[in-house]
């Protein structure tokens, strides 16, 4: 009986322990549903969300000028759920974008909001200063200015180009003084400053030639009076020009009373064959140009626009050209027994043959002889010949005699028959060089031809040879281009040959730049790039094709930007 009790004791004690333990434990709560990452990774730097669990946000800020409209979210969350939208896909934030995840009957849904982070860039992308037409140089917290020798520093327009969101101070666009350096703050969104340090410096004074042409009085009023010369003139050295290049001779007119070319026309006096109706002065205009002119420190280069050429449009003939009314035969003629021609429409006469050749000269020596001239200038027509010359009798008859009676080559491109009749036209340029300097020693020497090589391959001009030969004292190749890339190809090509070529002194190159073209007054910031373009070439001085544009303001501002003071005239070789 004891032993009976003693097991049922022991039962009711296990039964006990049993119950107690079954309803001590609990059954575990479910996890709650939860983003616990949202991430744009396709940025850089990768933005991440801020989640706030229990209003169920998510904030995210990206960088400025992120393109919110398509960003893709890579979301990590608990459990085996499902997030709508799915991630891995591009949305737009721009408005906040509500995310709900769910598994079974339980949901939460996350709005997620995308802002912009406000930027901390302060760094200065670039500086300008519009009315010298120049930008400076950064260089970790320093901006380096060069201007031209006589700057007015004391009130110098300033641009900045700043990051996004960012502050300068002083404002772009003010007028500052940069007499001294000048602090410059640029502060970014955040509110984060960089200072920067601001410095003019004045280059040395310029050695070079600064001209302009003139061209005959249909084409300018500069010409056409006593008034309008003194007119001229004050607006050159306003603007620190050093040179003319006067046009002296285009459509068989001249500037000055010429007897050579009464003598060899059908003029009846010297006075005929001038130019225009000249009045005022001395009744002489070149007399009173060269007064007036020398006056104001100005040399006057005479410059024979028309060279060798006849006309323009029409072929010559002795009923519409003074000269072939008197010699016939001085017409140039191509291979077809044509007047020979460049483009169809400039018109020569044969400047082959040694008549014609000492027309030219002779003209020359008159002005040079008579008036105080500082120099002659041949263009791209002198010397200067269409490729399809050379058929007219005397020159044939010429190659003739020196080839053992062999005609010339029917083709006007063959080799040697372009090198013979070169050759003509180089040793024209040495002898207008020898005649000249012995009438007067101290008359400058002056071309303007066209780029080397198109020169020579369509009017025969060599003038690299030229200056082999030293006859070329001051070179303005015509370099007319629209924009700065053409012409910095152009120039570079010049300076290709120029340097290689006889002296090779940058101070007496001066660059022919178009101021007006087919299309109207050139860009004035475009003229801008050109010079700049001569500037880092070490190039100092340029030539402007023509005067009339320099009476608009906006080109006017650009010749003052880099003329701001006189430059000194470079010695001749």
């Amino acid at each position: 009986m004891k032993k009976l009790h003693y097991y049922l004791l022991v039962f009711i004690a296990l039964m006990t322990f049993g119950c107690e333990e079954d309803i001590n434990t609990e059954i575990p709560e479910e996890e709650e549903l939860q983003i616990t990452s949202f991430v744009f990774q396709n940025l850089d730097p990768a933005a991440e969300g801020v989640i706030d669990q229990e209003n169920l946000t998510i904030d995210v800020k990206v960088p400025r000028g992120t393109d919110i409209k398509a960003l893709v979210p890579a979301v990590t969350y608990n459990q085996d759920a499902e997030l709508i939208p799915a991630p891995g896909y591009a949305y737009d934030f721009t408005s906040p974008l509500s995310f709900k995840l769910s598994k079974d009957v339980r949901e939460v849904v996350y709005t997620v909001s995308v802002t912009f982070s406000k930027s901390d860039d302060n760094s200065l992308e670039g500086v300008s200063f519009p009315a010298l037409f120049r930008d400076g140089t950064i260089a970790e917290d320093k901006i380096e200015l060069d201007v031209p020798y006589g700057t007015d520093l004391s009130e110098v327009e300033v641009s900045f180009d700043l990051p996004a969101y960012a502050e300068v101070e002083p404002a772009s666009g003010s007028l500052i003084n940069l007499e001294n350096s000048v602090s410059v703050a640029v502060t970014a969104e955040n509110g984060d400053v960089k200072t920067y340090t601001l410095t003019a410096n004045e280059l040395p004074q310029d050695v070079g030639v600064r001209a302009f042409w003139i061209p005959a009085p249909w084409h300018s009023p500069f010409l056409r009076s006593y008034e309008e010369i003194q007119k001229g003139v004050d607006l050159a050295v306003e603007l620190n020009f050093n040179t003319l290049f006067v046009g002296t001779w285009a459509q068989t007119r001249i500037l000055y009373p010429s007897q050579t070319l009464a003598d060899n026309s059908s003029y009846n006096t010297p006075e005929d064959g001038l130019f225009y109706d000249y009045q005022g002065g001395s009744g002489d205009p070149l007399a009173d140009l060269v007064e007036v002119a020398h006056a104001n420190g100005l040399k006057v280069i005479l410059w024979y626009e028309y060279g060798f050429m006849s006309r323009t449009a029409t072929p010559p003939t002795p009923d519409n050209d003074k000269i072939l009314a008197v010699h016939p035969d001085w017409v140039g003629i191509n291979s077809y027994g044509q007047p020979c021609n460049y483009n169809e429409s400039d018109y020569y006469y044969n400047a082959y043959n040694p008549e014609v050749q000492r027309f030219m000269l002779d003209m020359m020596l008159e002005a040079v002889n008579k008036y105080d001239v500082d120099g002659i200038q041949g263009d791209d027509r002198l010397p200067a010949m269409p490729r399809n010359s050379g058929y007219d009798d005397y020159t044939v008859a010429r190659y003739k005699e020196e080839h053992n009676g062999e005609e010339p080559p029917s083709n006007f491109n063959n080799s040697a028959w372009v090198r013979w009749r070169a050759d003509i036209l180089n040793d024209f340029a040495v002898q207008m060089y020898d005649e000249i300097k012995a009438a007067d020693p101290e008359c400058i020497i002056a071309f303007s031809p066209n780029p080397y090589p198109w020169a020579f391959n369509n009017l025969m001009q060599e003038w690299p040879v030229w200056l082999d030969d030293g006859v070329i004292e001051m070179l303005s190749v015509q370099c007319y281009r629209s924009s700065v890339t053409s012409y910095e190809y152009t120039i570079d090509e010049v300076l290709s040959y120029y340097t290689t070529h006889g002296h090779g002194n940058l101070e007496l190159l001066s660059p022919g730049l178009i101021l007006y073209g087919s299309s109207g007054l050139s860009d004035p910031e475009v003229l801008a790039g050109q010079i700049l373009a001569n500037r880092e070439r070490g190039i100092y001085g340029e030539s402007f094709f023509y005067d009339v544009p320099l009476n608009n303001e906006k080109i006017q501002a650009v010749i003052k930007a880099f003329y701001p003071a006189p430059a000194k005239y470079p010695e001749l070789p």
